[in-house]
């Protein structure tokens, strides 16, 4: 069956009809009923999140990273939106004894060998140790087979659910080494990765790395352009590094905010030439950092936004956070503020239960959040269960674009709406990269707004005035559903009138493009399937900006959505709902959804 053919039953989709006016045309970026359309990132991690994924190049995001991704894409907001738990360093390692078990906080040991290298080796040895601490120390060797390229062999401190990647700047490390095996062409060696940023100040693209070595003369150097390179003589013993990372990030990269950056990845290990053999014991990491539990990050975070807004002026930056310690749920409201964890001792597991993320709901609801189901699982019974979890918005668009999983999110949020869920439907970017928004996430979260005010977005998010639109393909694109003459979309009427005539806006539809109506039963009666209907309308029924009148019959019950296709049938945009219910209906409807029609 084809995708404009019928997909649900028993709908009786109203048919199109002529006759009704329409309000002035809107452009993209222009006013429509006191509001423009103001584009948002409403998912976006930073340094103050996990690193990104290998495939990503390695590294987490910066703020500066993301910044210009935003540019590029002409998005007009950045939620901030860093995990919660991370920015407090909540249960957090404060340190590592290289004792070769997890050490009870999920710890595992990667061999990760680059270049010429041979005969590389590890192993967790009862002596030498460091004389500070009992037990087991690691040991590395390798030897370098060229005469010209260091080749090196390293252990990944891989940190379980990363346990130790957050925000440096109040960072400081302490490791114990001992180099047994050093000369002119091999090292011993501390690796820290940090960031990815954009080209700035003549660099090219790329994560920043700080590199501590033993086994040379006193030096601080780059080794190429975005590794800096601390070198320490032996001395013969154990010795203590102490590495300040916020600093010798500003020391060698002065023109850069050192404070944007994370602490994504630790390595140790040897790096050798010329067919030398390094050796080196590792032992008593321990990391100190001065944070508080709620108030530091915010203040770290929002003194970046500010710093960065000279730079990005084009740019609304906000603050929000995802919260990850129960069911992951965005939250966005004016005075931000980070929720109080009970100590669970080190790595703690998220509370993967409804009762803990409803809890953590209404914990927000109280201090005036709106707060955002994250990916919510593909499991209807219990979206309408719950009652999704008492959320206000719901990630539906992955960022895939045309995916399995964006078709079974929509079909999630259909049987939301058929049970009066009143979600505002958002795009999900949950993007850590900071590296190509453009072929990634490709639907921005617009909301018809008087500002770009967290105030004004939130309220239009409350409302659910909001459309999702390609950022690629519909830059442009716009979506609105008018009743009366007023914003109907993500609205709800109750009403005894038989139908409600409904003016459809989609502005800037490219040639051959196609926008469907789609109508469904709103029964409220715990269905866990959809029922819908659609309806396809050609670009041409759009032309000039006019609307498409239609005529939504109200029956027991009934929604309205848009989505908008290119004439390749891939997705441009979609509408958040319009609910038309009978009058004597008893469902609750926020303040903020309900709309009364004029007689």
């Amino acid at each position: 069956m084809s995708r404009r053919a019928v997909l649900g039953a028993g709908v009786g989709v109203a048919a199109a009809v002529g006759g009704l006016g329409s309000p002035a045309v809107a452009r993209r970026g222009g006013e429509r009923l006191g509001r423009v359309p103001v584009s948002m990132s409403m998912h976006t991690h930073s340094s103050f999140s996990e690193g990104g994924s290998w495939a990503d190049g390695g590294g987490g995001a910066s703020m500066l990273a993301q910044l210009e991704q935003a540019k590029q894409t002409g998005t007009d907001v950045v939620w901030w939106t860093d995990h919660d738990w991370r920015m407090e360093a909540y249960g957090y390692y404060d340190g590592i004894r290289f004792d070769g078990t997890d050490e009870g906080q999920q710890l595992a040991w990667v061999p990760q060998n680059e270049g010429p290298v041979t005969d590389a080796r590890h192993a967790f040895v009862d002596e030498p140790h460091s004389p500070d601490e009992p037990g087991k120390a690691l040991r590395v060797t390798a030897t370098g087979t060229s005469a010209a390229e260091w080749g090196a062999a390293w252990l990944f401190a891989d940190g379980g659910n990363s346990f130790y990647t957050t925000n440096l700047t109040d960072t400081t490390l302490f490791v114990d080494v001992l180099a047994e095996r050093i000369g002119p062409d091999a090292e011993v060696v501390v690796q820290l990765e940090t960031s990815y940023r954009p080209a700035t100040a003549g660099r090219p693209a790329g994560v920043y790395v700080l590199e501590y070595r033993v086994g040379g003369q006193a030096s601080r150097t780059l080794r190429g352009e975005l590794t800096g390179v601390v070198t320490v003589p032996a001395t013969g013993g154990w010795q203590t590094l102490k590495i300040r990372p916020r600093k010798d990030i500003h020391t060698f990269w002065p023109e850069i905010m050192a404070e944007d950056s994370a602490l994504a990845r630790l390595r140790f290990g040897v790096r050798a030439r010329n067919n030398a053999t390094g050796q080196g014991v590792f032992d008593h990491l321990r990391i100190k950092r001065t944070r508080d539990q709620t108030r530091w990050a915010v203040r770290e975070q929002r003194d970046l936004m500010k710093r960065l807004g000279r730079r990005y002026r084009g740019i609304t930056q906000l603050l929000g956070s995802e919260v990850s310690m129960v069911r992951h749920l965005n939250v966005y409201m004016e005075h931000f503020e980070l929720f109080p964890y009970a100590d669970r001792g080190v790595a703690p597991v998220l509370d993967d239960s409804v009762a803990a993320a409803r809890e953590m709901v209404r914990w927000y609801h109280q201090r005036g959040a709106l707060v955002q189901y994250n990916h919510p699982p593909i499991d209807a019974a219990e979206l309408v269960a719950s009652r999704a979890l008492g959320c206000d918005l719901m990630e539906t668009v992955d960022p895939g674009g045309v995916s399995t999983i964006t078709r079974q999110r929509l079909d999630l949020f259909d049987v939301a709406a058929r049970n009066a869920l009143f979600l505002t439907a958002t795009s999900r970017n949950d993007d850590h990269a900071g590296r190509d928004w453009t072929t990634k996430d490709l639907f921005q979260t617009s909301a018809w707004s008087r500002s770009r005010r967290a105030r004004d977005l939130i309220a239009a998010l409350a409302a659910g005035h909001v459309f999702l639109n390609h950022q690629r393909l519909w830059r442009d694109g716009a979506l609105d559903l008018l009743v009366d003459g007023r914003r109907a979309m993500g609205q709800v009427i109750r009403t005894d009138a038989a139908y409600a005539p409904v003016e459809i806006f989609a502005d800037h539809l490219p040639v051959g493009a196609r926008v469907d109506v789609v109508v469904g039963v709103c029964d409220r009666g715990g269905a866990t399937s959809r029922s819908i209907e659609r309806q396809p309308f050609p670009a041409t029924a759009f032309a000039g900006g006019e609307a498409l009148p239609f005529r939504l019959d109200r029956a027991s019950g009934r929604y309205l959505r848009v989505e908008a296709y290119a004439a390749d049938e891939t997705p441009l945009g979609f509408s958040n709902p319009v609910w038309l219910l009978p009058d004597d209906d008893t469902i609750e409807v926020p303040n903020a959804r309900r709309f009364e029609l004029r007689h």
